[in-house]
C-alpha cells in the first residue's frame, strides 16, 4: 500500500504550513475562534503519525471526559478525511490510536487524573509529542509537569503544542511565552491566527464571528481578532464549580433541556435540585453530528433517559419530532417576552453548582458568558449570544419554573419519573 502525500498543501491553510516542519520545543498557537488551529494541529499529527517514525503523542484536556467530545472525534475525522483508516487502529477502551505504518501511537488523557499521566507508556519508544487543547484550562503546574515528561533519547525532537483563545491577559501563558524574554520563550515559536486565515471556515460561522463587532467589543477582540482580552461583566455571579456528590435518583427533582446544533454544539444539560440548591451533573455536548448520531451517542452515555421530560429549542420542530420518534419525551420551549432574562435570573438566584468533570462544556461557557456593554463599557441588560449552547439548554430546562414564577423553596419533592426504568472541500484521500 502506497501513501501519496503530494497533495498535502491543498489540505493545509498557508499560514499554518511552515509549522509542520518546525522543531521548536514549544509551539504556541494563539488565535481567535474558527482560525483552524485545532484542525491543523491534528492534521499535522496525522501526517507525522503516518509518515515519520518515532512519534508518540499524548493529547491532553483539563478534564478527561472532554476528549470524547473534542480531540478524539477530531483525530478520527482527520484520518477519515485522508482515507487512512486502513493504516490506523483505534482501541476505544484505553483511548489509543496506533499507526500500523510506523508503530507510532497517540493517547488521550485528562489532567484531572495526574497519576495516570505519570504512568503513561507507549509500545514503541518514549513520549515525544504533547498536545494541549484549550491550553487556558491548564494550570502552570500542569504545564510544568507535562514538560518534564519530554525527556530521554528519541528519534524525533520533543515538542509540545498548545492551542487557545486569548481570553485573559493575566493568564500564565502570556507571562511565560509572550511577556518574558529568554527562558522558555527562546525555545518557542509563537503563531497567531484568526478566522481570516482559515480558507475552510463555513460561511455561517464566519458571519457569526463578524457579527460580534456589533455585539461586544471584548468578544470581538478575543474571538474574532485573536487579541488578548479580559472578560468582565460576567453574567453568573453565584455559580460554583465543584464535584456533584449526588446521582440522578438522589435529587428532589430533575430538569432537562436541549439546544440543537451542528456547527454549534448540540447540548443536553440535566439540572438536579437538592435541598434548594441547583446542580448541573450530566451533559451531552457534541457537534458535527446528525440527530440520529446524537441519539445513538446519548443512548450509549445514558445522559437523557427516555422517560425524562426534556424542553428543547422550539425553533427546530423537525429535530424535536426525530427525538420524539425515537421514544424521548421532548417538547418545544414556549419562550416569550423577556424569557431569556427571566431564565438567567432564575439560574443566578441562590446557589448553582456545576460539576466541571461531568459538564465541561457548560463549565467552559459559564466562565466567559458576559453581558453586552455600551460604548463606555457599562453592562447592558442583555447577554452576548456566543458560546452559549449549554447555557441555552439550561435555560430551557428550567423554563417551566420561570413560567410558573416558582421560587426555589416551593420546588416539589420526589423524582420526575418513577424508578422503573467537522470542512466544505472535495474528498480526495491519500491512499492510492
Amino acid at each position: 500500500m502506497n501513501i501519496d502525500f503530494s497533495t498535502l498543501p491543498e489540505w493545509v491553510n498557508k499560514k499554518f504550513y511552515p509549522l509542520w516542519f518546525d522543531r521548536h520545543r514549544f509551539v504556541i498557537k494563539k488565535g481567535g475562534a474558527g482560525s483552524g488551529k485545532s484542525v491543523d494541529t491534528f492534521r499535522c499529527a496525522t501526517y507525522r503519525m503516518t509518515a515519520e517514525k518515532g512519534h508518540n503523542y499524548l493529547v491532553c484536556r483539563k478534564y478527561g471526559v472532554t476528549n470524547s467530545i473534542s480531540t478524539i472525534p477530531l483525530m478520527r475525522a482527520c484520518i477519515s478525511d485522508w482515507n487512512l483508516w486502513p493504516v490506523f487502529k483505534e482501541n476505544k477502551s484505553n483511548q489509543t490510536i496506533t499507526s500500523l505504518a510506523t508503530g507510532n501511537q497517540m493517547k488521550f488523557i485528562g489532567l484531572d487524573d495526574i497519576e495516570k499521566v505519570k504512568s503513561i507508556t507507549f509500545d514503541n519508544g518514549p513520549l515525544t509529542d504533547i498536545i494541549i487543547e484549550e491550553a487556558t484550562e491548564a494550570t502552570e503546574k500542569d504545564f510544568m509537569g507535562l514538560n518534564l515528561r519530554l525527556r530521554g533519547q528519541a528519534k524525533q525532537p520533543f515538542q509540545m503544542t498548545m492551542m487557545f483563545n486569548p481570553v485573559s491577559d493575566t493568564h500564565w501563558l502570556k507571562k511565560v511565552f509572550f511577556d518574558n524574554v529568554g527562558g522558555k520563550r527562546d525555545r518557542a515559536i509563537i503563531h497567531e491566527s484568526t478566522y481570516l486565515d482559515n480558507r475552510f471556515i463555513d460561511k455561517e460561522y464566519r458571519q457569526e464571528l463578524e457579527q460580534l463587532e456589533f455585539q461586544d467589543k471584548v468578544y470581538y477582540e478575543i474571538y474574532a481578532l485573536g487579541n488578548w482580552g479580559s472578560i468582565g461583566n460576567l453574567v453568573f455571579r453565584n455559580v460554583k464549580f465543584d464535584t456533584c456528590p449526588y446521582g440522578y435518583w438522589d435529587f428532589d427533582h430533575v430538569y432537562a433541556g436541549m439546544d440543537f446544533g451542528y456547527n454549534h454544539y448540540h447540548a443536553i444539560e440535566l439540572i438536579g435540585i437538592k435541598d434548594g440548591v441547583k446542580y448541573s451533573f450530566a451533559e451531552l455536548y457534541v457537534r458535527y453530528m446528525t440527530n440520529n448520531e446524537i441519539i445513538a451517542a446519548n443512548e450509549e452515555k445514558q445522559v437523557l433517559l427516555k422517560q425524562q421530560p426534556c424542553t428543547a429549542d422550539s425553533a427546530e420542530p423537525k429535530s424535536i419530532k426525530e427525538w420524539s420518534n425515537a421514544g424521548y419525551d421532548v417538547t418545544g420551549a414556549v419562550k416569550g417576552k423577556d424569557s431569556v432574562k427571566t431564565q438567567i435570573g432564575f439560574l443566578n438566584r441562590g446557589t448553582w453548582i456545576i460539576d466541571p468533570s461531568k459538564c465541561p462544556g457548560l463549565a467552559n461557557e459559564v466562565g466567559s458568558f458576559k453581558w453586552k456593554e455600551d460604548k463606555e463599557g457599562n453592562p447592558l441588560d442583555e447577554p452576548v449570544s456566543f458560546k452559549d449552547d449549554g447555557i441555552a439548554a439550561c435555560r430551557y430546562a428550567i423554563e417551566e419554573l420561570t413560567d410558573m414564577n416558582t421560587a426555589m423553596s416551593s420546588i416539589p419533592s420526589g423524582k420526575v419519573i418513577e424508578d422503573d426504568y467537522e470542512d466544505e472541500f472535495e474528498y480526495k484521500g491519500f491512499i492510492v
